[in-house]
Parts: structure tokens; C-alpha cells; sequence
């Protein structure tokens, strides 16, 4: 019996280490025929003991990236704020104090945003166009102050979670959660804290490059999605006048 017992227990357990095995492997996804113009952002910061890390990787890359930073992390640590400007990353309003928006009064929140535009703007002279929701938490509240803060907010329509936010997800398993269910217009959302995401970054990299992604700021990749909108529409106008000039009975 006890013979038995083991064997079933160890059985579970190789089942086990095997499903975590199968969990660590790559998607290979399909390359794309036409370049995915994506954004990677990464939240919370400016913190000087990582960003500068992150910097220098993205320097070697060549990459641009968003930095979604808190205002009150930007007050505070002034010079690693003004370090990513000055490196040609663009810079977005993550709020003041990383707060959930929704249990918010309506002072505190327009402290959170509207509050924070301007002290991102007195700390460091750079007035940032995007507001990026902590949490990704939106609020009906929200769209009056980021109007007021001459703010856009950004879509969140595709957004892919690396979770690296979460401790107990592995290096291996950002890279995975980062690179796949990737299309045109997808924003990837890392944190510049999370030692394991600087440290896959190169191969998140690498892998978004094979299935042909071009890497954008949120300004650049939301240009371009107007552009193709506009593009689309303008197909649509001119199929429009096609049929209602006499020209549908000439197709072939």
C-alpha cells in the first residue's frame, strides 16, 4: 500500500515539475508579413538604481521606449528623470503617488493627475502628452482632468501584461507573457524595477525583432494608428463614391 501511495505521489510530482518545464518554453510566434509597430513602457519609476541599467540597454538596443513616471518619484529623484529625457525616451504622467484612481475623492484625484502634470513640468521643464492610468484602472472622472492637465489619455485597447509586476513570475516567463499575442498597435508593458525583466530585456528584444516589430514611443505609435485610420477611411470614401457614381455596373 505505502509502495503504492509513493509511486502515485511521485508520479504527481513529475507531472507537476513537467508542466512547469512546458510553462517556461518559448511560443514560437509566426513573423509577420508586414511590420507590428508596437510600444514598450515601463512604469513607476524614475528610480537611480535602475534606470540607468536600463538606459544603457536600451542605448546598446537603439530602442525608444515610453517611461510612464510617477510625479512625486520624478521630484524626488530629479536627475534620473532628466537622464531619460535627455536620452530620447518619452515621458508619461503615471500619476503623483501611484494611487487606485477609483477609491479617490475628486480632489485627490485631480491631485493625481492634474497636480502631477505640473510638477513633472516645474521638476523638469518636459510637459508630457499622455496620461497612463496606475493600474490601468480607468474612472468616468478622469478624462475632464486629464483635459484640464492638457493630457491625452492613452488607449488601453491592446495592451499586453508581461507581468513582471508579480514577484513570483519568472525571468523566463516575462519574456514569454512579453512577446506573444503580439500585433500592430500592441503596447507592452514592463517595470523598470524588476531586476528579471532588465536581465531578459535583450532577448524580449531579439524575439519581438524576428516576428518583425518596429518599436515606438506612445506619440509615435499613436500617429501612426491615426495615420492608418485616416488611410482606411479615405479607401473607404473613395469605394463609397465608386457605387454611387454609376461606377458599380462597370465592375467586372
Amino acid at each position: 500500500m505505502k509502495n503504492k501511495v509513493f509511486r502515485r505521489s511521485a508520479a504527481i510530482a513529475l507531472l507537476l515539475v513537467l508542466f512547469g518545464l512546458w510553462l517556461e518554453l518559448p511560443d514560437e510566434a509566426a513573423v509577420s508579413p508586414t511590420p507590428k509597430h508596437i510600444a514598450l513602457v515601463f512604469d513607476d519609476g524614475p528610480f537611480p538604481n535602475h534606470a540607468p541599467i536600463l538606459l544603457e540597454l536600451l542605448a546598446k538596443e537603439q530602442v525608444r521606449v515610453t517611461f510612464s513616471l510617477v510625479a512625486s518619484n520624478v521630484h524626488r529623484f530629479e536627475s534620473t528623470a532628466k537622464a531619460i529625457i535627455a536620452s530620447g525616451h518619452e515621458v508619461v504622467n503615471h500619476s503623483c503617488t501611484h494611487c487606485h484612481p477609483n477609491g479617490l475623492t475628486d480632489a485627490e484625484l485631480e491631485r493625481e493627475i492634474v497636480g502631477a502634470q505640473k510638477l513633472i513640468i516645474e521638476t523638469t521643464g518636459y510637459s508630457a502628452k499622455w496620461y497612463w492610468p496606475p493600474f490601468l484602472e480607468m474612472d468616468n472622472r478622469m478624462h475632464a482632468l486629464a483635459t484640464k492637465a492638457g493630457l491625452e489619455i492613452y488607449s488601453l485597447d491592446k495592451v499586453i501584461d508581461s507581468k513582471d509586476h508579480n514577484s513570483s513570475v519568472s525571468g523566463g516567463s516575462i519574456k514569454r507573457h512579453a512577446t506573444r499575442n503580439v500585433e500592430d498597435g500592441s503596447v507592452i508593458v514592463f517595470h523598470e524595477w524588476r531586476e528579471e525583466t532588465r536581465e531578459q530585456l535583450p532577448a524580449i528584444l531579439a524575439e519581438l525583432r524576428r516576428q518583425n516589430c518596429v518599436f515606438l514611443t506612445f506619440s509615435e505609435l499613436a500617429e501612426k494608428v491615426r495615420d492608418q485610420t485616416r488611410t482606411t477611411q479615405s479607401v473607404a470614401m473613395k469605394d463609397a463614391d465608386h457605387y454611387t457614381d454609376g461606377s458599380f455596373s462597370r465592375i467586372p
